[in-house]
């Protein structure tokens, strides 16, 4: 009998593991992620004079405050990102969106970059994309965000 009640017991906790571990796979919801508006995967590349434009900061703004929410995505070595507005990777709101892309060096005032800072005077921005793609209104870049699957935003060309 204590074989049996032994075994009984061991099969209880083992299907309350089962319903524990089933219940942790769901989606979260908790005070961070509640009242989240769905985002959809986008991706593409960006180029510069003919090249992918590695390390840029490209930014997202949707232009209507209805729902949408701004993102951002850094390029990797090929140009390529994947847009995040939560998580890593995870896309963005559904709508249109501005565009701005941003990639800069520290330089000294000698014009030598800088890549460790020891002291902050004399450092300044150096661009090393034009300027007007920083802006969101200048760069003239929109993108659409559709729900219906994968936005594949294609390759961003830059130009001086």
């Amino acid at each position: 009998m204590t074989n049996g009640w032994m075994a009984a017991k061991s099969l209880l906790a083992a299907l309350m593991l089962v319903a524990l571990i089933g219940g942790c796979g769901s989606k979260k919801d908790d005070k961070w992620t509640r009242g989240r508006p769905p985002v959809y995967r986008a991706f593409g590349t960006v180029t510069y004079q003919g090249n992918p434009v590695a390390d840029a900061v490209v930014t997202f703004q949707p232009t209507s405050a209805e729902g949408g929410k701004g993102g951002s995505a850094l390029t990797n070595s090929q140009g390529y990102f994947e847009a995040q507005t939560f998580e890593s990777g995870d896309g963005l709101t559904e709508g249109t969106h501005r565009v701005a892309i941003s990639k800069v060096q520290l330089v000294d005032a000698q014009g030598n970059i800088v890549t460790e800072i020891r002291e902050p005077t004399g450092l300044r921005e150096k661009n090393l994309v034009p300027k007007k793609y920083s802006d969101f209104k200048k760069s003239e870049i929109e993108v659409t965000i559709n729900a219906d699957g994968a936005n594949d935003l294609g390759e961003i060309v830059l130009k001086d």
